[in-house]
């Protein structure tokens, strides 16, 4: 209790915002278009020493491309290498600061905790490049996440077929609530928590299916073991793991 109770002394400011990607495809039989809103929430600790810490809440966005097609999946993460895919998205807290505020325009400041919350008041998509996502992928099969398939966001006709073009991209500060539902799509994910997608427990292996894991699909919170648990929860364990790097 008294390890909280120090952590939570060191918890300072806290903002967020949600933001919404909606990806627009072309396909023999039309436009298929898919949205998903996640949240990047942002936390100033003092101890045991100074900075920020972030954490997500969301989950992939999966677009059903129709029957006989595999779906296209834009993740929550960026770590897969196709294409220069997520040149303006982090691995773990979501599109850039500093590059959201230029998507609206706006020039950031020096202490992004300011940009936050500003960002969270600039509601309406704006246009997007395929090289803005953050990474992309599909499956051969959906029901074997081993099958899982890197998706170039150049080159959506290599994996997806002949006739499978962007129409349009757009990302957007909102106050949507957050999706959920990958899990119906996707009904793998809660077996292989805190796994990757082969298997393992552990990243050893180059392979696509040993680089992603249930957390670059689903942040909302429902995997953790700890369900339901408060969000101080999530800051002392950050907290707790930058005191054991010291």
């Amino acid at each position: 209790m008294a390890l909280i109770a120090l952590a939570l002394a060191g918890c300072g400011r806290t903002e967020s915002y949600r933001y919404k990607r909606t990806l627009a495809v072309n396909t023999p039989d039309g436009i298929k278009r898919g949205s998903s809103v996640a949240e990047a929430m942002f936390y100033q600790v003092s101890f045991p020493e100074r900075g920020t810490m972030h954490k997500l809440r969301g989950e992939a966005l999966y677009l059903d491309l129709g029957p006989g097609e595999r779906p296209l999946i834009a993740l929550l993460t960026r770590q897969l290498p196709k294409g220069g895919a997520g040149r303006h998205w982090t691995r773990d807290a979501g599109p850039e600061t500093r590059w959201m505020s230029r998507v609206y325009d706006q020039t950031p400041s020096q202490d992004f905790m300011e940009d936050v919350p500003r960002i969270a008041r600039m509601l309406g998509p704006r246009q997007i490049t395929p090289a803005d996502l953050p990474d992309l992928v599909t499956f051969a099969d959906v029901n074997d996440p081993k099958s899982v398939i890197e998706v170039d966001p150049n080159d959506l006709k290599a994996t997806l077929g002949p006739n499978i073009t962007w129409h349009e991209i757009t990302l957007e500060s909102t106050d949507e609530a957050i999706t959920k539902g990958i899990k119906t799509k996707l009904p793998w994910i809660p077996a292989h928590y805190d796994r990757m997608l082969d298997g393992d427990r552990y990243h050893d292996k180059t392979t696509t299916a040993n680089t992603l894991s249930t957390a670059d699909f689903d942040q909302s919170g429902d995997l953790e073991k700890g369900k339901n648990r408060p969000a101080w929860v999530d800051v002392l364990v950050g907290i707790i793991r930058i005191a054991m790097r010291l």
